[in-house]
């Protein structure tokens, strides 16, 4: 009667867990696959930044977009305002190159999340 008992409990488990594995299988699949992807841009229909020009865009100024340089491409991440006005988090990535830094961490969300509306380019 008792190994009968564990073998009911052993398949309770094994259901829970394959149940666990799917619902984290289309989490994944969510995030990276169905997700709407971001319009494709060409490179001759973006405005030009110089490294003056993008630091005007900082988040000091309240009616001007925030800009954050990285790799080349200009990227507008004025729907995170709070983390990259003045005073955020992150405001100091903000109106400039900031490609050593996100290199290292956080650049791949900065691509994934935000619009590409400009090139870097050198003064």
């Amino acid at each position: 009667m008792k190994t009968n008992i564990t073998k009911q409990k052993a398949k309770i488990s094994m259901r829970m867990l394959a149940i666990i594995l799917i619902g984290c299988l289309i989490g994944i699949l969510y995030l990276y696959k169905w997700q709407p992807q971001k319009e494709t841009v060409l490179p001759n229909q973006l405005e030009s930044f110089t490294l003056t020009e993008l630091a005007k865009y900082n988040g000091s100024n309240p009616t001007l977009p925030i800009y954050i340089g990285l790799n080349g491409l200009v990227y507008d991440v004025s729907s995170g305002k709070k983390f990259y006005e003045q005073g955020g988090t992150y405001n100091w990535l903000a109106g400039k190159d900031s490609s050593n830094d996100l290199n290292l961490i956080g650049g791949d969300i900065i691509k994934r999340k935000y619009p590409v509306v400009g090139i870097l380019t050198t003064e």
